[in-house]
């Protein structure tokens, strides 16, 4: 499937939710932000969830491509009336603490840690991305929250990728059922979104900065063609990262 239409489209409902009342599920899609964003024929609301198990263009920030077979786990949440794409920063953040949790949750270990601006990290291996994309039209903005994750999908036999990565199969191995993992993460991902509108962003941000992948010590960060070396100090409460650069504090946005 490339572009879908409603009737090829499972939706599954989920009522006590403020977001992700409505879950779509597909087998295979070009990528679920892209869709969801073009969405000619207007089938998706603000807090829709489209899920796919397999994407066929998937792809991370400058349009990297997101290696994305079946086994993982992708899916992208529709926002829209968006004032401007800086206010769902914290939101990211939460949504990437909201996975953290899961993982540790379902392996009880707390080596998982949140790598500014978008991965989840265990150890020094990627095993989640979040990728927000947002468009504007006619005064009115669209944002999308896609995030993907490595369950059952084998990582660390391939060769071309940017960095290490691995799934949760391979740290525990055993399998995953994608609908209850994914069910767990929107279940936590509603939680924390009432807390955000709600003004409570800042009651996370110690649980937060204590799981800052390389916290107070030098990381290579990539930007485009661009590298810089950083020490990552903390989250602010804008969502943004405090970090240090030759000496001198600096704030980096996403």
């Amino acid at each position: 499937m490339t572009d879908q239409s409603p009737s090829n489209l499972e939706i599954i409902t989920y009522p006590h939710r403020q977001i992700a009342k409505r879950v779509f599920k597909t087998i295979e899609i070009t990528s679920t932000n892209d869709v969801m964003l073009k969405d000619p024929e207007k089938i998706f609301h603000s807090g829709d969830v489209l899920w796919s198990l397999r994407q066929s263009k998937g792809h991370g920030r400058y349009n990297r491509v997101w290696n994305s077979p079946q086994g993982g786990l992708y899916f992208s949440i529709l926002f829209e009336d968006i004032p401007r794409l800086g206010s769902l920063y914290p939101y990211v953040l939460l949504c990437a603490l909201a996975i953290r949790n899961v993982l540790a949750d379902r392996t009880g270990e707390d080596f998982f840690t949140i790598k500014w601006p978008n991965d989840v990290y265990a150890d020094h291996h990627k095993i989640a991305g979040i990728l927000i994309q947002s468009q504007t039209a006619y005064q009115s903005s669209r944002a999308v929250i896609g995030m993907g994750i490595n369950l059952n999908n084998p990582m660390q036999h391939i060769s071309n990728l940017r960095l290490p990565a691995i799934s949760l199969y391979e740290l525990t191995g055993n399998p995953t059922d994608p609908k209850s993992f994914l069910e767990d993460l929107l279940d936590r991902a509603d939680a924390y979104y009432r807390d955000f509108i709600h003004q409570r962003f800042s009651h996370y941000l110690p649980e937060l900065n204590r799981l800052l992948y390389s916290k107070d010590k030098p990381m290579i960060l990539t930007e485009g063609k661009h590298q810089q070396i950083v020490i990552p100090r903390e989250f602010t409460k804008d969502g943004y990262l405090r970090c240090e650069e030759d000496g001198e504090t600096v704030i980096l946005m996403a």
